[in-house]
């Protein structure tokens, strides 16, 4: 089970530590679709919050469509799949028996009331479309998050040779209007918003997040009164790094946190911090001052580049749906 960490005397409220904590184990999906969450009982225990506050964090993650609440039975995590080419955390290999799989679904669709010209039809038309989606891939984040859709953008044109636009949320209205069919990738965070504008003839895929594992055990190794720096092109991957960082560590560690294009602040981050955790894209900036600050520097601070924002599983099933042969 995901590890939650409470820290009562921040200045960060802890119902807003406990939010970003699930958000978090969400999205990078810690918490599979359709798994229970733990109970209103269980996170009391775990986090010390009183069982109203966490009721209304749970009503909160309803909201943005990443939990679903069943009376008497509990909080589950909301199967985001929009299509069935919606990738899952468990990455399938090619079945050896494709034939066998086709023979079943005819059967059942035989047994359904379906002609075999009907059945046809039916795959004919859904192959068709999955390939018109393909042909035109965006990714859409709000305006205030394009640092993280650079990110997205960056990570899959890498694994997959195919074109990708970067469509800010705000502008994704209007640039589907100029299209029949299309995929629309995005995270967990802004499916509600995507699945709001998009209309059925377009495919959207939510990506599962990387966990950051290995950024987290550095975290943890570090010795008190470390300060640690984070660079980030995108606020909000800023904002969520420094609640779970903080609701571990608490006030061992001193958190300074600047986006490579602030290049004051960044550079105040750079003469402070022992360690720099960045992401792909900032790293370039960040190595570039560091040399330029070289000679003003008590010590040089160590550079940890954060490889990743989607998780290798996500990569691998994009792959799967988007690729062209």
């Amino acid at each position: 089970m995901f590890s939650f960490h409470i820290q009562p005397d921040s200045e960060i409220p802890a119902s807003q530590q406990l939010l970003d904590q699930l958000q978090f184990a969400i999205a990078s999906h810690q918490f599979a679709s359709e798994q229970r969450l733990p109970s209103l009982r269980q996170l009391e225990m775990m986090t010390g919050l009183h069982r109203n506050t966490i009721s209304k964090i749970y009503r909160e993650l309803e909201v943005l469509g990443l939990v679903k609440l069943i009376p008497g039975s509990g909080v589950y995590v909301q199967d985001q799949r929009q299509s069935p080419t919606t990738p899952s955390e468990t990455t399938k290999e090619p079945s050896p028996q494709p034939q066998a799989i086709f023979d079943d679904a005819i059967q059942q669709l035989l047994e359904a009331g379906y002609s075999l010209p009907q059945i046809q039809q039916l795959f004919t038309k859904a192959v068709d479309w999955r390939l018109a989606c393909a042909a035109q891939v965006m990714i859409t984040v709000p305006q205030r998050e394009l640092g993280a859709g650079q990110w997205i953008l960056q990570e899959i044109s890498q694994a997959i040779a195919i074109p990708i636009q970067l469509v800010p949320l705000e502008a994704l209205a209007e640039r589907l209007e100029q299209v029949t069919a299309a995929t629309l990738v995005t995270t967990p965070y802004f499916l509600q918003a995507v699945a709001a504008i998009a209309p059925p003839n377009i495919q959207i895929i939510p990506v599962t997040l990387h966990d950051y594992g290995p950024e987290l055990a550095h975290i943890k190794a570090l010795p008190p009164n470390h300060c640690l720096g984070l660079v980030s092109l995108s606020p909000g991957i800023l904002h969520a790094a420094r609640t779970i960082i903080h609701s571990l560590r608490g006030t061992e560690l001193t958190l300074i946190t600047s986006t490579p294009t602030d290049l004051p602040r960044l550079q105040a981050l750079i003469r402070r911090s022992h360690m720099i955790l960045c992401d792909r894209l900032s790293l370039e900036t960040v190595q570039q001052q560091i040399s330029r600050l070289q000679p003003s520097l008590s010590q040089r601070p160590k550079v940890f580049p954060c490889n990743n924002y989607i998780s290798e599983t996500s990569l691998q099933s994009l792959h799967q749906a988007l690729q062209k042969s």
